[in-house]
C-alpha cells in the first residue's frame, strides 16, 4: 500500500487474514480523495487471490479473472443508472448469488458501493446474510456517510476509519510521487487540499487550481463589482464547493490566523477588505457554511431538488 496513511489499516487486515480472524463483513467508507477506492480494490483482490502474501499475487488464475472483470465469485452492486437508491431486488439477487459454492474454490466477495443509498427494505434483506453468512463469503459496504446505514447493519460489520496524513507526511508522499521537491505554489495547493491527498496530487500535477477563479468571481460580486454567475446543472456544484471554501477562508481570516494556515493566502487582502465592509461575524459565516453542507446532503438524497435555485437563494443571504 503506497499511501502511508493507508498502511496501518492495510497491515491490520493482512494480519487478521493470516491469523484466520478476518471479519466476514467490512464497512469501508467511500472516500476516493483519501484513497479508499484504491484500498477497496486491493482488499477485494487480496480476498480473491489463490496465493496471497501480504497482497494479491496478481498472477494466479483468480487474480487474472479479477483484473479482466470476469471473476465469477465477485459481485458488485451499485445504484443503477437512472435510479437514486439501491432497491431490494438488487440485494435479493446478490444474496441468492452468494448462497452457492465458489466456482474458483476460493472466497466469494461482494462489494456494495454507495451502500448508504440502500432502501430500508434492501438493508433488511441484506441483514440475514450479515447474520448468517455462507462459508468463505466476504461483504464490503462502502457508504459515503456511514451514519446513514441502519444501526443493525453497522453493528454486524467491522467499521474502518481513515484519517488524512499530517502535512509533513503528505509533502513527503507528494514529492515521492512527483520525484522532485514541491515549489512554494505547490505547497500552497497541498495545504489547500490537505484533507484530500489524492485531490492534492491531481492539483499539484495539473499545476493550477481552477477553484481560485470561482472564489475570485464570488468575491467580486460581494464587493459590488459584478453579478452572480449563471448557475446550470453542470456547474452549480462547483460553485457550491467554491461557496463553502470562500466561507471557510473568511472564517480563517476573521479569526486572524497566520498566513501559513490560510488556504488562499493570495486572497487575504481582498478577504480582509470584504470583512471590513460587510461586517460578517464568525457565527454568521458558520451558519452559512452549514447551509452549504446541508444543501449538498439534501441534493444527494433528493436528486429532484433544484440545486441551482437553492444555491442562489443562499447567496442572497450574503448580500
Amino acid at each position: 500500500m503506497s499511501a502511508p496513511w493507508l498502511r496501518l489499516p492495510w497491515q491490520e487486515l493482512v494480519q487478521a487474514q493470516r491469523q484466520q480472524q478476518l471479519s466476514h463483513a467490512h464497512c469501508i467508507p467511500w472516500q476516493p480523495a483519501l484513497g479508499t477506492d484504491v484500498f477497496i480494490d486491493a482488499f477485494i483482490a487480496l480476498l480473491l487471490c489463490q496465493q496471497p502474501s501480504g497482497k494479491a499475487c496478481g498472477t494466479c488464475k483468480s487474480c487474472l479473472l479479477y483484473k479482466a472483470h470476469t471473476h465469477p465469485d465477485y459481485h458488485q452492486v451499485d445504484v443503477a443508472e437512472g435510479k437514486t437508491t439501491i432497491g431490494v431486488d438488487a440485494i435479493r439477487a446478490l444474496t441468492e448469488a452468494l448462497q452457492g459454492t465458489a466456482t474458483q474454490q476460493g472466497n466469494k466477495v461482494a462489494w456494495i458501493q454507495h451502500a448508504d443509498r440502500m432502501t430500508v427494505a434492501a438493508a433488511n434483506a441484506l441483514l440475514k446474510t450479515l447474520e448468517e453468512p455462507t462459508a468463505n463469503t466476504y461483504l464490503i459496504l462502502s457508504p459515503e456517510r456511514t451514519s446513514q446505514l441502519l444501526p443493525t447493519l453497522r453493528s454486524r460489520m467491522r467499521l474502518h476509519r481513515f484519517s488524512a496524513p499530517a502535512l509533513p507526511d503528505l509533502q513527503a508522499w507528494l514529492e515521492h510521487q512527483l520525484q522532485q521537491p514541491l515549489s512554494k505554489a505547490q505547497q500552497q495547493l497541498m495545504q489547500r487540499y490537505a484533507q484530500a491527498p489524492y485531490t492534492a496530487l491531481a492539483k499539484v500535477q495539473a499545476g493550477n487550481d481552477d477553484s481560485v477563479a470561482e472564489l475570485e468571481l464570488l468575491l467580486q460580486v460581494l464587493a459590488g463589482q459584478g453579478s452572480w454567475p449563471l448557475l446550470t446543472k453542470s456547474n452549480w456544484l462547483n460553485y457550491l464547493d467554491a461557496s463553502a471554501k470562500l466561507l471557510q477562508e473568511l472564517i480563517r481570516v476573521s479569526q486572524r490566523l497566520p498566513e501559513q494556515r490560510l488556504n488562499y493566502p493570495e486572497l487575504q487582502q481582498q478577504l480582509t477588505s470584504l470583512l471590513g465592509v460587510k461586517g460578517y461575524s464568525v457565527s454568521q459565516l458558520n451558519q452559512w457554511l452549514h447551509l452549504c453542507y446541508t444543501l449538498r446532503q439534501q441534493t444527494e438524497q433528493q436528486p429532484g431538488l433544484n440545486g441551482p435555485l437553492l444555491l442562489q437563494q443562499q447567496w442572497l443571504l450574503w448580500t
